[in-house]
């Protein structure tokens, strides 16, 4: 009875376009922060273990008297503590840092994506 033939045509159902749109989209931004909450939880981790005392020497809440802390992964942008106490910040190592964790977040989108428009 209510096949949307006899309803008047303000009534009828009309074919939503931008919710195709909209899926792909938050499907995207899923995969998108997926990707990059894995590569920040990755330099959270790499700066534990390559700093001396761990992650609460890069903090400033170590005891360790000779540490020496180090932030940053694949490449290690930042440096400072040791017996002869230096700090070392590189800039092109951290665009460069910025720059895979975009791409590994970018890809894992499009991972996503692909991955939820095969399953349909």
């Amino acid at each position: 009875m209510n096949s949307g033939e006899s309803l008047p045509e303000t009534y009828r159902k009309k074919p939503n376009k931008n919710r195709i749109n909209m899926t792909k989209r938050r499907t995207f931004l899923k995969g998108f922060l997926i990707g990059l909450s894995i590569f920040i939880l990755v330099n959270i981790l790499a700066a534990h273990l390559f700093s001396d005392c761990g992650l609460p020497a890069l903090l400033g809440f170590s005891a360790c008297a000779d540490d020496i802390s180090r932030a940053g992964f694949p490449f290690v942008f930042f440096e400072q503590g040791g017996f002869a106490y230096h700090v070392t910040f590189d800039l092109p190592f951290l665009i460069l840092d910025l720059i895979i964790g975009t791409g590994v977040a970018v890809f894992m989108g499009i991972f996503f994506n692909r991955k939820k428009n095969i399953s349909e």
